[in-house]
């Protein structure tokens, strides 16, 4: 947060990717879920933290969580003077990119990382980090899907329901023959 606070007041326009390398720390999902990690089974040594693996399930979350925030508060952010990932992309298209394509662009971009996501919570051989520690990135990049669904998510009513049944409901997995996997997590 200090870094788009000395943004803010050097009236800097950073690139995207400084932006979302800052962005996806300054989301502030780290006090919520790293420390809910340790409480939800397995004992987590420090090595497994340390590990990249645990990492880029954190930093995919984060992501997402900041994407899908930007994507939905951009407007109010605007008119705030706050920088997000919306107003980057169209600044940075220097007119040819309009709020509708750059919206759509980091729309495509939250899909890719949340499959991304999906793929390091699935994988089992070869992984350090406990499956129930995995299964809680899992949750919470549900949770922030439902929480941005359609606004920026503090102004609605039924929130708190429809986040604890996305929490207790568990990933479908359908085996189809050959192998082949279908994931239904949605």
């Amino acid at each position: 947060m200090l870094r788009e606070a000395e943004w803010a007041r050097d009236m800097s326009v950073p690139t995207l990717d400084k932006y979302m390398a800052n962005g996806y720390v300054s989301f502030a999902l780290g006090p919520i879920v790293l420390p809910a990690l340790y409480f939800v089974g397995p004992k987590l040594p420090d090595d497994v933290v340390k590990h990249p693996e645990y990492h880029s399930l954190f930093k995919l979350v984060s992501t997402c969580g900041r994407l899908l925030n930007d994507i939905r508060s951009f407007e109010r952010e605007s008119k705030d003077g706050k920088l997000n990932a919306v107003t980057l992309s169209v600044t940075h298209g220097n007119g040819r990119i309009s709020e509708e394509a750059a919206i759509e662009g980091l729309s495509h971009r939250v899909e890719m990382q949340r499959k991304e996501l999906l793929k390091l919570v699935l994988q089992r051989e070869g992984s350090v980090v406990p499956s129930a520690c995995k299964d809680l990135f899992w949750k919470m990049s549900k949770v922030l899907h439902q929480f941005y669904i359609k606004d920026d998510g503090f102004s609605s009513m039924g929130m708190a329901n429809t986040v604890k049944a996305i929490i207790h409901e568990p990933i479908t997995l359908n085996y189809l023959g050959d192998s082949k996997l279908i994931t239904d997590y949605n």
